[in-house]
């Protein structure tokens, strides 16, 4: 069989589509990618598809399903939609074009409904799969439960390079991504982990890790093919497990030794696992606050941590000298601009190396977007009005929703000049109509996030 993947152009390598394409061809499939600024007709009559896979987040299901549909009225497929959107919100089965959505992980199920179509055989009762079957003149959906997830990750085939370098840009990128685990075991109300687990197989272990020597081989595969200058580990905490952290330290420091990128999380911050981090050339860590008002922050968002827990993890930081961005979000519910002020205050105590900030996006199926929904703040909100992107703007009608546009915007920049803030000009800034700060503040942003991303991921290495 011939798998299409059809992807936006992206920044950070799709470790997902990249791993279903090594199953499908390590089950003797073919596949390819295209990417949605090329010409996407051109390649489906070059390629002649048997599945047409697209790998969706909330935001970008329109794009998508125009795309699809386009295709449909020309050419003969299978279309099948997976990523968190479908997972979450399975509505997506009923727009006419899509044949089969995945709930869930897809790396199985993608390769029996591929052995199926090639043998000819039924595919309606694949795990995972919501299957659209025409039967007695009728339309008819097929959901299938999810299956129990594998424990062994090292199973896996290593996610399929060859996919994406094709395109030299990203070959060449200076950066290369890897994940060493899946799952999470926090229950943060803004992410899908929560709401993951509650739809999972009820035997499926929340927390899965590959072995510390499937992990260096992947590394060492990988760099020894294309440039590499830093490894950039993906996982939501790269702390979770402090014996395979002790592991991992030792191996990676004597047979790869590359400056690395991870994510860390407050409160599971200690000298030891620094030091660890310190000494096996870790460069820098993402590390989330989220929010600076401790009511937001643990009963809202269900972060269950602490000002002084987020402070010391950076002081910690700051003392073995390893660079750390600090992750907030902004435009809450029911948070006032006077909250969304103590997030910023919260990271000038911090003094990050780039205080980064987003905009909340009510994604579906997680925990606060049923909050939101109990608030009575999603009325007049469709799922298509949720931005591809949370740095523009927020589908809520905030009360002085053009100052936390403005804030979001600004955020790193008056967190590196706290002077902005000791002075109250900061106010006076943010307070501008968006129709003068539009285009000016944008820029300012755009420009101050590459300086800081070359910063934080040590591009400027030699």
């Amino acid at each position: 069989m011939k798998v299409l993947f059809i992807k936006k152009t992206f920044i950070v390598e799709p470790l997902g589509i990249m791993s279903l394409s090594a199953a499908l061809k390590k089950a003797g499939h073919k596949t390819d990618i295209v990417l949605t600024n090329e010409d996407v007709e051109h390649k489906v009559s070059q390629f002649k598809p048997d599945i047409i896979c697209y790998s969706v987040m909330t935001g970008e299901q329109k794009e998508y399903l125009v795309i699809n549909g386009k295709l449909k009225e020309k050419f003969r497929f299978i279309s099948f939609f997976g990523g968190p959107h479908p997972t979450f919100f399975s509505g997506i089965i009923n727009d006419g074009g899509v044949d089969v959505i995945c709930i869930g992980e897809g790396d199985r199920a993608i390769v029996e409904l591929a052995d199926a179509l090639d043998k000819h055989a039924p595919y309606a009762l694949i795990p995972n799969l919501w299957v659209k079957i025409s039967r007695d003149d009728k339309i008819e959906i097929i959901k299938n439960p999810m299956a129990r997830f594998p424990d062994n990750l090292d199973g896996y085939p290593f996610p399929d390079r060859e996919l994406i370098y094709k395109f030299t840009a990203y070959r060449d990128n200076p950066i290369k991504h890897f994940m060493v685990s899946r799952g999470c075991p926090y229950d943060c109300s803004y992410c899908f982990n929560k709401a993951y687990s509650d739809i999972q197989h009820k035997d499926s272990k929340r927390i899965r890790m590959r072995s510390v020597q499937n992990v260096i081989r992947e590394i060492k595969d990988t760099v020894s093919k294309y440039p590499t200058k830093l490894v950039y580990f993906q996982d939501d905490i790269f702390l979770l497990d402090k014996n395979w952290l002790r592991e991992f330290a030792e191996v990676y420091r004597e047979e790869i030794n590359l400056p690395y990128h991870c994510h860390v999380r407050a409160n599971l911050v200690t000298e030891e696992s620094i030091k660890l981090l310190k000494d096996s050339n870790c460069y820098s860590v993402h590390i989330a606050a989220e929010s600076g008002d401790e009511t937001i922050r643990n009963e809202v968002l269900n972060r269950n941590m602490t000002e002084k827990e987020i402070i010391k993890a950076s002081d910690i930081l700051r003392q073995y000298e390893i660079k750390f961005m600090i992750q907030n979000m902004i435009g809450l519910p029911t948070e006032t601009i006077r909250d969304a002020i103590k997030t910023l205050e919260l990271n000038i105590k911090c003094k990050p190396t780039y205080a980064w900030a987003s905009i909340f996006q009510p994604y579906p199926g997680t925990r606060i977007a049923k909050f939101c929904e109990e608030k009575g703040l999603l009325n007049d909100i469709s799922i298509d009005d949720i931005h591809d992107n949370f740095f523009d703007d927020t589908p809520f009608n905030l009360p002085d929703k053009h100052k936390f546009i403005n804030l979001q915007r600004l955020f790193a920049i008056i967190v590196e000049n706290p002077i902005l803030y000791h002075t109250g000009l900061y106010n006076i800034l943010i307070d501008q109509p968006l129709e003068k700060t539009d285009k000016l503040y944008k820029q300012a942003y755009h420009e101050f996030r590459n300086r800081k991303d070359n910063e934080l991921y040590g591009l400027k290495l030699n």
